[in-house]
């Protein structure tokens, strides 16, 4: 009986050292609402206002919980949740002093985007939002990007639940050998009770990894960049990517048959007469980066005009491929144009940058536009190179804009067709005679 005592004693006693442990655990509050970092963040009339601060004085202290009140954090750079540390998200903004009660999880999908019910962590589409060895719970986490693994969060060894994860990307573009666009989890992470959604990636769209746990997910609407691969008659091959749910070729038609193997003849001054391409003989070394501009005769191919979706114009394309109408040019711009993630922050109906390629632009001083900052360019994937156009007998506008035929032409009789300036945020229409010289970009039956 007195052993007994005695292990019923020690017992409580190390309940009693296990409650004292985890209530001396380091609580750190974070506020969209705090003016700055300089509070100590210990209370919420303190708070810190950047969660990166946050965590870095929990992780400081040896280990604790961020918790986070509902509202929009720019993540500006790569957040790290070291071991130890647990960031909570979803607390109410009434909540007051050390209060942790007040608190939502994200819920339905009515909420995601809805910062007064939600902790949305936003990144850049420049990097990814969050490395993770700790806990992240309870947060949106959207535009995260990758050129490795894990878009959205690399759970490495870390624990993400409650959490939604949408709009990450994992892309490498020259490779395509990015993984997980939502999450990539290793060394036993665990995504759990999370919803995975609108994320893209060149392999394991949504979620990828090398050992790890998915428990109790929502995983829906993501897709691959990529659909494959396709070739022309004469051999060419051509990379494409998903937009939206159209697959269009990623780079500018180069053919000199039609699918029927018929020729297309090489043209040096514009004519309307027969079917001809341009070939620019200062580009002709990086062929396969800028291809051939065509008159719209050989565009067509005998077709007649059309602005259905699809358009059923097979054209100067592949079999199995054909050429877009101005209508299905509006899908595709309709869906870039929607999404947060490929429009510039202050600039909401810029969105030229993420369809341009990260090269060739002439620069300008227009913020938000293809020409600056190129580097942050083709968050799409659709890479247009501004190969400008052929008219007469020459060139113009090269490194200044990129056009592009569509297989729909206007009331009288001239081609329409769709461009992107270097100096513009969205993507122009207009039209122009059937002689003129434009790019051609196929898109999938």
């Amino acid at each position: 009986m007195r052993n007994g005592h005695i292990l019923r004693l020690f017992s409580v006693i190390l309940i009693f050292c296990s409650g004292l442990a985890l209530s001396a655990q380091t609580i750190i509050f974070v506020s969209a609402q705090a003016p700055n970092d300089n509070g100590n963040g210990l209370t919420w009339e303190t708070a810190k206002r950047s969660v990166n601060s946050g965590v870095t004085a929990a992780g400081t202290s040896g280990g604790g919980v961020v918790c986070v009140k509902t509202g929009t954090y720019d993540i500006s750079e790569e957040l790290s949740i070291p071991a130890g540390v647990t960031l909570k998200g979803g607390y109410q903004q009434e909540a007051q002093g050390t209060d942790t009660s007040l608190r939502r999880l994200p819920g339905a999908n009515i909420h995601w985007n809805d910062d007064s019910w939600c902790t949305i962590l936003k990144g850049t589409l420049q990097h990814r939002v969050a490395t993770v060895n700790g806990v992240i719970d309870g947060c949106v986490v959207t535009i995260g990007f990758t050129t490795t693994v894990g878009g959205g969060l690399l759970l490495d060894g870390g624990t993400a639940r409650y959490c939604v994860v949408k709009e990450c990307e994992a892309v490498d573009e020259t490779e395509h050998k990015a993984e997980g666009g939502g999450a990539y989890i290793r060394n036993n992470g665990v995504l759990i009770n999370s919803v995975v959604t609108q994320c893209r990636a060149d392999n394991g769209v949504a979620v990828a990894g090398e050992d790890g746990s998915l428990i109790n997910n929502t995983i829906t609407r993501n897709s691959p960049v990529h659909c494959g691969y396709v070739v022309d008659v004469d051999g060419n091959y051509y990379n494409t990517v998903f937009i939206g749910t159209q697959c269009w070729m990623r780079e500018n038609l180069r053919t000199t048959h039609f699918a029927d193997s018929t020729p297309i003849t090489q043209a040096y001054s514009a004519t309307n007469d027969y079917p001809c391409y341009y070939k620019n003989s200062s580009l002709s070394e990086e062929l396969s980066l800028y291809g051939f501009q065509y008159n719209k005769s050989a565009v067509m191919h005998g077709a007649t005009s059309s602005d259905e979706v699809p358009s059923g114009v097979q054209g100067i394309c592949p079999d199995g491929w054909h050429v877009p109408s101005r209508s299905e040019w509006n899908v595709m711009t309709g869906y870039v144009s929607s999404q947060r993630r490929y429009k510039c922050p202050g600039y909401e109906n810029n969105y030229s940058k993420s369809l341009a390629a990260k090269t060739g632009w002439n620069y300008t001083y227009n913020n938000c536009t293809p020409g600056q900052n190129s580097s942050d360019n083709n968050a799409t994937q659709f890479t247009a190179i501004p190969t400008g156009y052929f008219s007469g007998s020459q060139y113009y506008n090269s490194s200044y804009r990129a056009y592009f035929w569509t297989a729909t032409d206007n009331d009288y009789g001239n081609g329409i067709y769709r461009s992107i300036g270097h100096d513009q945020g969205g993507v122009d229409e207009s039209s122009e005679s059937y002689s003129t010289g434009y790019s051609v970009r196929c898109v999938k039956d």
